[in-house]
């Protein structure tokens, strides 16, 4: 039977820049572009977990493929392939390169042209350890700095007691471009590679208020210049000195003032015993202050040093004991490799926690705990239709509500039948709103540890049978909130998923879902979506900003129940920032202005101007075959097969439909701005495609749809300019703002 190989990743990463592990042309695109999934590898390494497996084919002649180094887009000319035995990355590319591309320079040093990144914006990123600086004290001391004891004894070997979502919080990222960080420490591009080395020893203490980063593409040495370690531990020492130094000013501050007593104390406590009984001659007490002052300093140093040894040796143990789970086949073993490959490909579902509660409520009932949730899905808990503020959205809900056969969860596909699966999303809020429920003692006061999986894995199997309907209930409740308010259809539509558990939460409470004054909560629900979307506020540290959300949305709720008006002044804030946040939601960006440095608007944008008319309620650009004009909302019967339509298009010759591929075709283009973004239906848009732009054009000022999405007063022919085009998109970004903000205005008066 085959055994997999084992390596370190350091072995590894040196090999991919040898370029002795190259990736075959007939590899995938590299897709694992998200920060948060390259974040949570991250953490997987530094605390010293499984990193998976990687798959690799023998060859004694790299000319076998046409093949490329890791990171790259282009293959390597044949003349300048590498002689000798190489081995081929079948399965593990998205991986390998993330870890390439975090821990060292190999990704850079083989793509010597920025331009030739596989994945420019994915990979412009360098990567730190942030450590909270001597008197942060908001977050946990992982790594024992503030104390400057480290918590291992043997780093190099031993494992930490902290988990990767512990971690999680301590890795930053800090982007460059090429061009406008030229001359950076950061930029890998930038020359002399000395020079940046020494700036990066000042760099570091300074990007972050309150915190000091520790390059994690220092670790493997460049053999070139050989100084990557050498700066590493320089910056490493300096945090430590940082933190010896604040402890010594603190002391001669007791001893000027004459507090001996104090000082005996604050001395003991700040030195570890071991250094104490083996370095520190009390007899100094006897003597002066400068000696007292003296010998604390002589012996905190030692300590400082230890711990920066330690903290340099516990790094360099995460890439050099971590092993790399290798299944490498000869040559010979080619049509073996790519059986494997397939099978490892196939998509089957990994053991997780929700397995795992599964077989654990078995021990309270004997009916299948996924049966019970088949049947959570297909029964409704009853829809508010007097909640539903939009009248075009609730005179649609009534027609489907009257035919007796609608259900939240149903109509989001919270289930799919065919393949009998639940969306990953489904079960994942199913257990978030689990372990809030369950743990209701903390109601008010959740931490993101009520979100974790020790605290999902700690409920017992009674109140995991006790709570499933429950859960359900409160999910398929949160289902007909975000078709009723949010405009969306489906489940994966939802852009922050996060969002789903706080609203189910909230809504499991009758009082807040039928409840006397339940519309207002729906109100104040909207209001909490559109702010925080459109500002930004879930676009970073999105696990700490939804528990702070759930439970300023628990105290605003209870007063509104109470009768009582609720504070939220902290939701006002949020909607001055609506369509103004730079870099995510200004008119600017927006405009694709940084697209030629590979920064984009997030989908999230495009999707939520979308969906945000969506559930207001406006006409479709085109009668339906009737000739009648048709009414699109979420409970509409076009609903489901609605098509995101460029409004604007581009040129003044051909069709729609050519016009839209070019546009699709050009990611860069202007015209590819979530300004120019809306639902239509999908009958509207074939009749769209077979007219020609100057018919299209002519549609423009009297269709009410377009007014109703923001495109008030557009009007354009087929040979506007770009900068009369663009005029058209910038005047949305403002009508939005305005309509977005009002309607909070209205939801909170």
């Amino acid at each position: 039977m085959l055994q997999p190989n084992r390596e370190s990743l350091e072995v590894t990463i040196n090999k991919i820049k040898k370029n002795e592990i190259l990736l075959p042309d007939f590899q995938r695109q590299f897709v694992w572009k998200e920060e948060e999934m390259q974040h949570k590898l991250v953490a997987s390494v530094l605390t010293k977990m499984p990193i998976g497996s990687i798959l690799l084919l023998k060859s004694k002649d790299a000319h076998d493929y046409s093949c490329k180094p890791l990171g790259a887009k282009d293959p390597i000319p044949s003349e300048q392939l590498p002689s000798g035995a190489v081995e081929f990355l079948l399965d593990g590319q998205q991986r390998m390169t993330v870890l390439a591309n975090v821990f060292s320079d190999a990704i850079f040093q083989l793509t010597p042209q920025s331009n030739n990144l596989i994945a420019p914006s994915a990979l412009k990123r360098r990567f730190y350890l942030a450590v909270p600086k001597y008197g942060n004290d908001a977050f946990p001391d992982l790594f024992g700095l503030h104390s400057l004891s480290f918590p291992m004894r043997t780093p190099d070997s031993d494992e930490p007691e902290f988990l990767t979502q512990d971690i999680l919080p301590f890795i930053r990222v800090v982007p460059f471009n090429v061009k406008r960080d030229n001359g950076k420490c950061y930029n890998p591009y930038s020359r002399p590679i000395p020079r940046m080395l020494s700036e990066l020893e000042t760099y570091c203490p300074s990007v972050e208020d309150g915190w000091s980063y520790i390059p994690l593409y220092l670790l493997v040495e460049n053999e070139t210049i050989s100084l990557n370690h050498t700066t590493l531990n320089n910056i490493i020492v300096s945090i430590a000195k940082s933190v010896s130094t604040a402890k010594q000013l603190t002391l001669n501050e007791m001893l000027n003032a004459g507090q001996i007593n104090n000082a005996r104390t604050y001395i003991t406590n700040n030195l570890d015993k071991d250094l104490y009984n083996g370095y520190f001659e009390p007899a100094c007490f006897e003597d002066s202050s400068t000696s007292v002052s003296k010998e604390f300093t002589k012996v905190l140093e030692i300590q400082a040093n230890t711990w920066a040894s330690k903290m340099f040796s516990y790094l360099k143990s995460c890439i050099s004991q971590i092993n790399l789970s290798q299944i490498s086949l000869e040559e010979s073993q080619r049509a073996r490799a790519i059986d494997i490959y397939e099978n490892l490909n196939r998509g089957g579902v990994s053991l997780d926690i929700f397995d795992l509660i599964m077989a654990r409520v078995a021990q309270a009932t004997p009916e299948p705990f996924y049966q019970r949730l088949e049947k959570c899905v297909s029964s409704g808990s009853g829809y508010p239709a007097a909640n539903i503020s939009s009248a075009a959205v609730k005179k649609a809900f009534q027609a489907v509500s009257a035919q007796g056969n609608y259900h939240a969860s149903e109509s989001m596909q919270c289930y799919n039948s065919d393949k009998n699966e639940f969306p990953k999303v489904y079960l994942e809020t199913f257990l978030n709103i689990l372990s809030l429920i369950c743990y209701n003692g903390c109601r008010g006061c959740y931490t993101v540890e009520h979100l974790k999986r020790q605290r999902k894995l700690s409920l017992t199997a009674k109140q995991i049978d006790s709570t499933c309907e429950r859960c359900c209930q409160a999910i398929d409740r949160a289902c007909f909130f975000f078709q009723a308010r949010c405009g969306i259809r489906t489940l994966k539509e939802v852009n922050y998923t996060l969002m789903v558990p706080i609203v189910g939460y909230i809504l499991d409470r009758d009082a807040c879902y039928t409840g006397e004054n339940s519309s207002a909560v729906f109100d104040l629900l909207e209001a909490w979506y559109w702010s925080s979307i459109f500002s930004g506020a879930y676009d970073k540290d999105q696990n700490q900003v939804m528990i702070n959300d759930l439970n300023r949305l628990i105290a605003n709720t209870d007063a509104i129940v109470a009768g009582d008006a609720p504070d939220t002044t902290w939701i006002a804030t949020r909607k001055d920032d609506i369509m103004g946040v730079k870099g995510f939601s200004d008119v600017d960006f927006l405009m694709l202005s940084g697209a030629a440095n590979d920064e984009y608007p997030k989908t999230v944008l495009g999707n939520t101007i979308c969906q945000y008319f969506l559930a207001e309620g406006y006409e479709d650009l085109s009668l339906d075959a009737a000739g009648h004009t048709v009414q699109l909302t979420v409970f509409s019967e076009y609903a489901a097969t609605l098509q995101v339509h460029h409004v604007i298009p581009l040129g003044s010759t051909g069709s729609i439909l050519s016009s839209t591929k070019s546009i699709r075709n050009d990611k860069k283009h202007y015209l590819n701005s979530p300004l120019n973004f809306m639902y239509i239906t999908d009958h509207a848009n074939h009749s769209i495609s077979n007219k020609s732009l100057a018919e299209y054009t002519q549609m423009i000022p009297t269709s009410a749809g377009l007014n109703a999405v923001g495109f008030v007063g557009a009007n354009i022919d087929a040979a506007a300019t770009d900068d009369m085009r663009k005029a058209i998109l910038i005047n949305r970004h403002a009508a939005i703002a305005q309509k977005i903000k009002h309607h909070i205005n209205i939801l909170l008066p």
